[in-house]
């Protein structure tokens, strides 16, 4: 394969996998409409009013963060802060899981999601070349 059909194909790849994780994100936004669902997601039963209002805010910022993520895999100057933005929050989900007592098993197979998104990213990020210096464009 020629260098150029290469990297083509490196950033196509890159940017589905920003689309994967972006979707993977979107998917808890609808624990914003229908809190039934996080007794299958997280394992949270009978949550008080304020509990289910945390929850639900929990899954508009993840939305968020997966249309921010569709957004990035189409515009390459938003990758860098989105990419930041993002490992941010797996980060500190997965962080708070590990060192929380007592929380309920089904939020380990959501860290476990996070800990593959961190990784899909990861890759995104090189095959992308996000963090990377971009030469200048010619024009």
């Amino acid at each position: 394969m020629k260098e150029d059909t290469v990297r083509f194909v490196a950033r196509i790849t890159g940017m589905l996998l920003f689309v994967a994780v972006g979707l993977l994100n979107l998917a808890p936004g609808i624990g914003a409409l229908a809190p039934s669902q996080f007794a299958t997601v997280y394992g949270v039963v009978d949550a008080d009013a304020t509990s289910t209002l945390l929850l639900r805010h929990r899954a508009v910022m993840l939305a968020l963060l997966g249309v921010a993520l569709l957004a990035a895999a189409a515009v390459p100057d938003w990758r860098r802060p989105v990419l930041v933005v993002a490992v941010i929050g797996k980060a500190s989900f997965i962080v708070l899981v590990a060192t929380t007592a007592g929380a309920d098993p089904k939020l380990t197979s959501v860290a476990f999601a996070d800990v593959a998104a961190l990784a899909a990213l990861a890759v995104a990020a090189v095959l992308t070349r996000a963090w990377t210096t971009r030469p200048p464009t010619s024009g």
